[in-house]
């Protein structure tokens, strides 16, 4: 049994050999890896994960337009304006459909810049089928050979696709992830007790001990967030201040300013993503306008490195090339239409 029908017989119940990782790998490597930042933060902020990535709106909304495009262009095998049918670029023997495949292979370029796919040959060498192998389940070792589950295969049995050498955006966005994450932990602890900092400040000589202090500030911590917290009850040993004052746009400011770097991050125009830039900075921009920045400068960084590596001579075949249908994102004016006039 072959690498492929290892993963061609997974069961549609249980996809383990193509399902989404939940620990990231930011390039092939002697072994799979969280990329761990704990240096500067602890617990769910010192770790950059694709699962803690989608949980940023943006992020997900930027993945979710970009996979879905990329997955929905049919490829086609041309020599020279000729098309070559190839019925493995439409369809497949295995669990998993064709879509769904371009789809994995895209989400995994644009985390990890790496992506694998299993593939089936016929005697010739040409590639009959093909399954995206998860990337929690495969490495590199020291000497460049692909290991899936621990075990070197053939460079006959895979296809390896590197993205545009970039790292993905788990590793180039791990600052403006784990920024995003911060900002919005604050943003919810301030939404769940929105009074300005507060300082409960000892005014007596009777000094108290720890266990009293730390009782107290839970306690106080607690009723603020309760839904009569703007109430509180405070003995003749401490004073409470409140430093500041309640900022009503919660964050706001940074939240944006997030938006504006994941688009700089994918690639994604802002305004698609809800972002505004500043007054200073914003320039007229149309729905088209918008559609062609997306198609100019987003969608290429998927699918120029997956035209590239489906081109060379191993999967495609001398002189041949694979593209894909590009045809459907070309927006075609309809034509003026006269003003009725009676004959």
């Amino acid at each position: 049994m072959g690498l492929f029908d290892i993963f061609r017989q997974s069961s549609p119940l249980n996809l383990s050999a193509v399902a989404m990782p939940v620990s990231p790998m930011a390039a092939p490597s002697t072994s799979i890896q969280t990329v761990v930042w704990a240096e500067y933060f602890g617990g769910e902020l010192g770790e950059v994960t694709r699962l803690s990535a989608l949980q940023i709106p943006a992020i997900k909304k930027a993945r979710d337009l970009l996979v879905t495009k990329v997955a929905g262009l049919p490829l086609r095998e041309l020599e020279g304006d000729t098309e070559i049918d190839q019925p493995w670029l439409y369809s497949t023997k295995t669990t998993l459909s064709p879509w769904h495949r371009l789809s994995l292979v895209a989400d995994d370029l644009l985390f990890y810049d790496w992506s694998l796919l299993a593939v089936d040959r016929d005697s010739s060498g040409q590639v009959t089928d093909a399954v995206r192998v998860a990337i929690e389940r495969w490495s590199s070792d020291a000497d460049g050979r692909i290991r899936v589950d621990g075990k070197a295969v053939s460079a006959e049995e895979v296809i390896l696709i590197p993205g545009s050498g970039s790292g993905g955006i788990l590793a180039d966005g791990a600052t403006t992830i784990k920024g995003y994450k911060a900002i919005e932990r604050s943003w919810i602890g301030r939404a769940q007790s929105p009074i300005p900092l507060t300082v409960i400040q000892q005014v007596t000589d009777d000094p108290m001990e720890d266990a009293e202090i730390e009782d107290l500030v839970s306690t106080y911590a607690a009723a603020r967030m309760s839904p009569t917290g703007a109430v509180a009850f405070a003995d003749n040993r401490v004073e409470i201040k409140a430093l500041g004052t309640v900022q009503t746009d919660l964050f706001e400011n940074g939240r944006n300013a997030a938006v504006l770097d994941v688009a700089r991050l994918t690639g994604v125009p802002a305004s698609i993503l809800d972002g505004s830039q500043s007054t200073a900075t914003l320039t007229y921009s149309t729905t088209e306008g918008r559609r062609n920045e997306f198609v100019d400068y987003a969608l290429p960084m998927l699918l120029d490195p997956i035209e590239a590596r489906l081109s060379l001579d191993d999967v495609s075949g001398p002189g041949r090339v694979i593209r894909f249908d590009r045809s459907s994102l070309v927006t075609v004016e309809a034509p003026a239409m006269n003003e009725p006039t009676k004959d």
